[in-house]
């Protein structure tokens, strides 16, 4: 029996589509203090105090920003399902995709974290750049240090 191609398509897409995620909402970053068009400006989104800045983000951006750049800002936008997350975002100005660091960890490419926290001693913690995002999109201005 030869089941007709295009009710069978129909009938597969009403069974997927539940499986389909939730909304998403927008999270704009402006990032603010960019000196020149050196690399690119990357974002890292953590939704787990376990994953803080290690390499096991949820989300990765990347934009170039040669291009981007107005004055000195460059905003990027991520669509990310509601909830708790918090992100760092930095120059990579050797494009090599990482944040490069020196001896003691700090970095030595323009840098910042969400809620534009600044730590004072010892490295950022997650409860402190953590910041909720709802069904309305979000803006985060950051400025890069």
């Amino acid at each position: 029996m030869r089941v007709p191609f295009i009710p069978s398509c129909l009938l597969l897409l009403g069974a997927v589509a539940p499986l389909a995620p939730a909304t998403a909402t927008a999270l704009r970053i402006t990032a603010t203090n960019v000196q020149d068009d050196a690399g690119s400006i990357v974002v890292l989104v953590y939704d787990s105090a376990d994953h803080w800045l290690s390499e096991r983000w949820r989300t990765r951006k990347r934009v170039p920003v040669a291009g981007q750049r107005v004055d000195d800002t460059v905003t990027l936008e991520l669509d990310l399902p509601p909830g708790q997350y918090a992100f760092s975002v930095f120059q990579d100005r050797d494009d090599d995709g990482r944040l490069a660091r020196n001896f003691l960890g700090m970095p030595k490419e323009p840098a910042g974290l969400s809620n534009n926290l600044r730590p004072r001693l010892g490295p950022p913690r997650f409860r402190d750049a953590l910041f909720t995002l709802g069904e309305q999109p979000l803006e985060q201005r950051i400025r890069l240090e």
